[in-house]
C-alpha cells in the first residue's frame, strides 16, 4: 500500500463500464486478462483507494454483482446506446452533493495504477482545478471535477463525456502531463488487446 493511500480523499470515484464496445467488435469488458475480466481490474483499484465513494455506471448484471460484492453502488445507465455522455450523466446525477470532486475511470483501462490515480487526487485537493492527465501531450481519463461542475455533468448528452465540460473551462483546468504510459492505457481496439491474447 503505498504512502498516499493512508490519505481519505473527498472524492467520488466513478467507473464508466456501459460502453458497447462498437471499435472493439466484441465485448471488451468481458474479455479474459491474466485470469480475470477486464472490468476487474478498475473495479478493484477504486475499491482500494480510500474515496469518499464508489459509483459504477454499468448495465451488465456480471458488473453489478462483481461491483457490490466490492462495496460500491451500481447506476444503470438506460440511454447508453446514445452515447458516453449520457452515461456520464447518470454517474454525476448519482454523486453526493457533498463530495468535492467526483473522478471518472474508464472499466476499459486494466492497467491503471493507484499511485498515479491517488497523485492526480493529490493535484486536485491542492488546486481545486479540473484535473485532466496527458499522456504525450493528449488528454486521458481518469479526470477529476470539482463538484461546482455537477450540474453541467448532469446535463451531458450525445457522445462525448466530461472532455465538453473542460474544454468550456479551460481556464479552471490543470492539465498534468504523465510519463506512466501504460496506465492511461484503454483498450478500445483489437489491436489493443492483442498483445495480452492467449
Amino acid at each position: 500500500m503505498s504512502l498516499l493511500s493512508e490519505q481519505r480523499w473527498n472524492v467520488t470515484a466513478v467507473v464508466m463500464a456501459a460502453g458497447l464496445s462498437k471499435r472493439m467488435g466484441a465485448d471488451k469488458l468481458q474479455l479474459p486478462l491474466y485470469g480475470k475480466p477486464v472490468f476487474a481490474y478498475v473495479l478493484e483499484l477504486v475499491a482500494q483507494i480510500p474515496f469518499a465513494a464508489r459509483i459504477v455506471v454499468t448495465n451488465q448484471s456480471e458488473i453489478a454483482v462483481y461491483a457490490r460484492a466490492l462495496g460500491l453502488v451500481v447506476v444503470p445507465s438506460p440511454d447508453a446506446a446514445l452515447g458516453m455522455g449520457h452515461s456520464v450523466a447518470a454517474g454525476a446525477q448519482a454523486v453526493d452533493k457533498n463530495t468535492e470532486g467526483i473522478l471518472f475511470i474508464n472499466a476499459d483501462q486494466p492497467f491503471a495504477a493507484q499511485n498515479v490515480v491517488e497523485e492526480l487526487c493529490r493535484v486536485f485537493a491542492e488546486q481545486d482545478k479540473i484535473v485532466v492527465p496527458c499522456v504525450e501531450g493528449r488528454p486521458s481519463s481518469p479526470c477529476i471535477f470539482p463538484v461546482r461542475f455537477r450540474a453541467e455533468l448532469c446535463a451531458l448528452t450525445g457522445e462525448q463525456g466530461g472532455r465538453q465540460v473542460y474544454r468550456r473551462h479551460l481556464e479552471e483546468t490543470c492539465f498534468v502531463e504523465q510519463d506512466s504510459i501504460e496506465s492511461f492505457t484503454d483498450l478500445d481496439y483489437p489491436q489493443d488487446y492483442m498483445p495480452y491474447q492467449k
